[in-house]
């Protein structure tokens, strides 16, 4: 699953990532993604399908905004999320699904700093911009482990 939009007014800017930038993590084969990002993104889905060639599963039943127990059952079925700091994390990583969080370079406090992980969810790990603004690193990282996660995973 995976979400790349904050909707913090005062923050969201600096956390969010849009769909380009995921290009690396979402061509890896093996993998299926599904959007875990509330709010009307369907055309936006649908623009980054036609433009990239990759579809991101959308099911409009599970919209965190108007049913949180169909989205917390749609995380749980989940084999790994990975959003942004947003609230989908917090979500996932208290149903103790495996979720990688990308960070901006000054995050909230609550991620602490030069950690990759985190002492509120024990299965999360946290990616974090290297430089200020610079999400092309990250997504490399995340790409590569990706890969790696879908190697030594039986699915």
């Amino acid at each position: 699953g995976v979400s790349w939009r904050s909707g913090n007014e005062e923050l969201g800017a600096a956390r969010t990532a849009g769909l380009d930038l995921w290009r690396p993590v979402l061509a890896t084969p093996g993998c299926a993604f599904i959007n875990l990002q509330y709010g009307d993104v369907k055309a936006e889905l649908d623009d980054f399908a036609g433009r990239r060639g990759i579809d991101i599963l959308f099911d409009d039943s599970a919209n965190p905004l108007k049913d949180m127990d169909t989205f917390a059952a749609q995380i749980a079925a989940l084999d790994l999320v990975i959003s942004i700091d947003n609230s989908t994390v917090h979500l996932s990583g208290a149903l103790g699904v495996p979720t990688w969080t990308l960070l901006p370079t000054a995050p909230d406090w609550r991620w602490m700093l030069e950690r990759e992980d985190s002492p509120w969810y024990p299965a999360m790990r946290l990616f974090r911009q290297r430089a200020a603004g610079n999400w092309t690193d990250v997504f490399t990282r995340v790409a590569d482990s990706l890969g790696a996660f879908t190697s030594n995973t039986d699915r």
